[in-house]
């Protein structure tokens, strides 16, 4: 466009030198300018206008150049062209200038249009430009989605992995734990199911075929039983549960097992108790048919006896006549001969009581204690009474009192942390009791150490303070707690063990504070107040110096009874040994001697209850029909007797825990009571 405008301006100024050409042949002189008058067409009306005032020329353009040389002549009229020529050539060029101006705006048309077509082609460039980058971002980004994605993938396909190993390594540990946390469960189950499976086959084979044939049915239930529960025994030790609930499944397992076990051996008493009675039954009715026989025996010989009266009648009356005279002799004779005869039977009617109903007449030792409990108890205090007085220079001295002080720690902190918390724990406090025994040096407070080898006399000292210590806490944890006997019981049993002395310093002290538990009944002195006479058998004196109350007395009496039942039926540490020290047929003499001692009120009713609910599962389970019968004996005997001198709660309370125990044919085992290899 720009070449056609300069193209234009070319043909403009070439037409002009074209016109300027012509018009200067006919010209003379210079006829333009402002100092030349305009010259005016012939034949004009018009006067030339007068001149102007001169004024200084104006300025020419710089870039004007002369197309022609200047001509220095006047020019006529003739040179200048005809008006209708230059009016034509004016519309010429106003025509020119009009087409010019068209084919500008044409131009100026187009070279929008084409500004236009460029702005949208460059429009539509950068908008595909901007897509294309736009789709190039998004298929880089895309692709690095990818890589990221696949990266991802990678890193968590290796967080899986390295997850499921640990998982399967926390899982197998888990199982370890579970199979452990298994066989120490069934191990204990089986222990106690061995026991009482040993205990049920020893009632079996102590029974006759026809008796035995009576729990045949128990018998192969039995068998089952065993099988299964050896079943599940193997199966834990070689670890075949596939779920880990099945570890814990399988101790379930063994606890029902045990319960099965508890339960058939209920089953086969009570199928031998409907035995025996049904036996019992037969017999009875074997003796009624005797009796009835008998009375049919007796019948007949009374109605022989009346016919032959009725026949001697007849002879009598026949010879009525006879030997009247006779007869009434006869009579009066036999009428003094059944008087001397009941006066007879009179006489001797009191001198042949029923050995049933007057007892034999007990001694009067024999009522307060059995003379070999009584020999026991003075074995016991005797010596008691010997270490009592061989440390009496240690317990007297006055230099000595900061090592008695440590002695008493040393005893004191450990037995007083006594509790079946975890094996653990009560290992732990066992080991600190047993090495300062076992002369082991021990911190006291000022920073120093002793030992029990120190003084000579110490042991026997710790040895008399330790026994009283434990007996002290019958009036402490156990009273409140009955659960806390078994553990100071078990250690007890440890200690008896290794310490042989230390059982009979121990019960010593419990026999001080608790005379029944020989069982010794001490009888009261002639001359002896009540107040003396109550302390002989345990009461104590308050801060008032007076007697306590019979219900705090009960109350620390049942804690004693609770520790030495607790001390029988508990067993010692594992490491300690086997040997048994205190057996479970201590409880059996007690309860079989308490029952034929005095009766006293409260105390009697008090002391056997809670022996029987701390032994009366071990006792039933060892002694089966024997305990029965000691049960009926005090249930039938003994609670009359008691009778005449308790009318309170203890004795109340006794005759429904027995009536309980015969109603249901069992008694439910002690809570607490620690199982066997505890610790």
């Amino acid at each position: 466009m720009d070449d056609m405008m300069r193209s234009m301006d070319c043909l403009k100024m070439a037409a002009t030198f074209h016109n300027a050409a012509l018009a200067s042949t006919m010209c003379t002189g210079r006829t333009l300018g402002e100092d030349r008058e305009p010259i005016w067409v012939e034949g004009s009306s018009k006067t030339p206008e007068p001149p102007l005032p001169e004024e200084s020329p104006a300025p020419e353009p710089k870039n004007e150049t002369p197309l022609l040389p200047e001509i220095d002549f006047e020019p006529n009229i003739s040179c200048f062209p005809d008006l209708q020529d230059i009016n034509a050539s004016i519309v010429r060029r106003e025509l020119a200038e009009e087409g010019k101006r068209c084919v500008r705006q044409q131009l100026k048309a187009i070279k929008d249009k084409q500004d236009a077509l460029r702005m949208s082609r460059e429009t539509q460039q950068r908008k595909e430009e901007r897509q294309s980058d736009q789709l190039q971002q998004k298929a880089l980004r895309e692709r690095n989605e990818s890589l990221l994605i696949q990266k991802a993938d990678q890193m968590t396909a290796a967080q899986l992995e390295a997850q499921q190993r640990e998982q399967s390594a926390q899982r197998q540990q888990i199982d370890q734990k579970l199979h452990k946390l298994a066989l120490e469960g069934v191990s204990r189950c089986q222990r106690r199911f061995n026991q009482k499976y040993e205990g049920i086959a020893k009632i079996l084979l102590s029974l006759d075929q026809e008796t035995v044939k009576v729990c045949a049915a128990q018998n192969a239930q039995l068998k089952e039983l065993g099988q299964k529960f050896e079943q599940l025994v193997s199966s834990v030790k070689m670890g075949n549960c596939e779920i880990q609930s099945q570890f814990l499944c399988s101790i379930i397992k063994a606890e029902e097992c045990c319960k099965s076990l508890d339960a058939l051996e209920m089953d086969i008493i009570k199928q031998l108790a409907e035995f025996s009675e049904q036996i019992q039954q037969q017999l009875k009715m074997e003796a009624a048919k005797k009796l009835e026989e008998e009375r049919q025996k007796q019948q007949q010989q009374q109605e022989e006896q009346r016919q032959k009266l009725e026949e001697q009648q007849k002879l009598e009356e026949q010879e009525k006549l006879r030997k009247e005279k006779e007869e009434s002799e006869a009579k009066e004779k036999q009428q003094e001969a059944e008087t001397a005869k009941a006066e007879a039977a009179n006489v001797h009617v009191p001198l042949e009581p029923k050995s049933q109903d007057v007892p034999p007449a007990p001694t009067a030792s024999s009522t307060c204690v059995h003379p070999d409990r009584l020999k026991f108890y003075n074995d016991i205090l005797a010596l008691y009474q010997s270490k009592v007085d061989a440390i009496k220079p240690l317990q007297t001295e006055e230099s000595l009192k900061q090592y008695r002080t440590g002695c008493q720690r040393a005893i004191n902190l450990p037995l007083n942390a006594i509790s079946a918390v975890s094996p653990q724990h009560l290992a732990q406090n066992f080991d600190k009791l047993y090495s300062f025994f076992a002369g082991q040096p021990t911190k006291v407070m000022n920073g120093g150490t002793i030992t029990i080898n120190d003084h000579p006399l110490a042991r026997d000292y710790c040895m008399l303070l330790m026994a009283k210590k434990f007996v002290s806490q019958t009036e402490t944890a156990i009273c409140s707690n009955p659960q806390a006997a078994f553990p100071f019981a078990s250690v007890i049993i440890t200690f008896w063990k290794l310490l042989p002395d230390f059982g009979k310093v121990f019960l010593a002290y419990m026999y001080k504070e608790s005379p029944f538990l020989v069982p010794y009944v001490i009888p009261q002195q002639q001359g002896q107040t009540p107040e003396q006479y109550l302390k002989t058998i345990g009461y104590r004196l308050t801060d008032k110096n007076e007697l306590e109350k019979p219900d705090i007395y009960l109350k620390r009496q049942t804690g004693i009874a609770r520790l030495y039942a607790a001390v029988i039926i508990s067993q010692g540490r594992k490491a300690a040994g086997p040997d048994e020290c205190f057996e479970l047929n201590e409880g059996w003499l007690w309860l079989a001697h308490m029952v034929h001692v005095k009766p006293l009120p409260d105390i009697s009713a008090t002391m056997i209850m809670e022996i029987l609910q701390t032994l009366g599962f071990e006792l039933w389970r060892t002694y089966g029909k024997q305990f029965v019968k000691l049960l009926l004996y005090i249930q039938n005997i003994y609670m009359p007797q008691l009778a005449a001198y308790d009318e309170g709660g203890p004795k109340t309370r006794l005759e429904m825990l027995l009536a309980k125990f015969l109603r249901e044919r069992q008694i439910a085992q002690a809570v607490g009571v620690l199982p066997p290899g505890f610790w």
